[in-house]
């Protein structure tokens, strides 16, 4: 019964729209409706239905605002991209600058353990020919003991190349 209650407001209303002072508050009603759309407030939030709900009601104001949403976050994707990819090539530069200290590390430790080998062998090499047996004709045998340098020179040589 309430629907048809309604019907006797009906014609008045349809008459008052095509007055002269109801048909512009149509107009305007209208292109206010169109430009800000139906506020529909948190009904939006709603899953599945408020997006389409929203799609169907709502005015320019609130598509352009999404539209710029959309826009703003696609840059700010671009720019977060763009950061990564300078923090991976900063990255890798210096892993190779770690990686050419490493490898010259290893060389230099390389090369210290053949100069080290030589060293050691010179060393045994000196022994050996301090051990051997004293030459009876030599003059610093007859005229007292002789001090001898302690490090033949190539063994120094050797010593300050290696650095220790």
């Amino acid at each position: 019964m309430g629907a048809l209650s309604a019907i006797p407001y009906i014609g008045p209303a349809i008459d008052f729209a095509t007055s002269r002072y109801g048909l512009p508050l149509v107009v305007a009603g209208g292109v206010i409706l169109f430009y800000e759309g139906v506020p529909i407030g948190p009904l939006r939030y709603i899953p599945y239905a408020g997006p389409t709900l929203a799609s169907v009601i709502d005015g320019r104001v609130d598509r352009e605002y999404a539209a710029g949403q959309l826009a703003e976050r696609l840059v700010w994707q671009e720019q977060q991209r763009k950061a990564l990819a300078q923090l991976a090539a900063k990255a890798e530069a210096k892993q190779k600058e770690i990686d050419a200290a490493a490898q010259a590390y290893v060389d230099q430790q390389n090369t210290d353990a053949v100069r080290i080998a030589d060293l050691e062998q010179a060393i045994r090499d000196q022994k050996d020919e301090d051990l051997g047996p004293p030459d009876p004709k030599s003059p610093d045998q007859k005229t007292g003991p002789v001090c001898r340098a302690g490090i033949p020179a190539r063994v120094s040589t050797q010593l300050d190349a290696v650095g220790r």
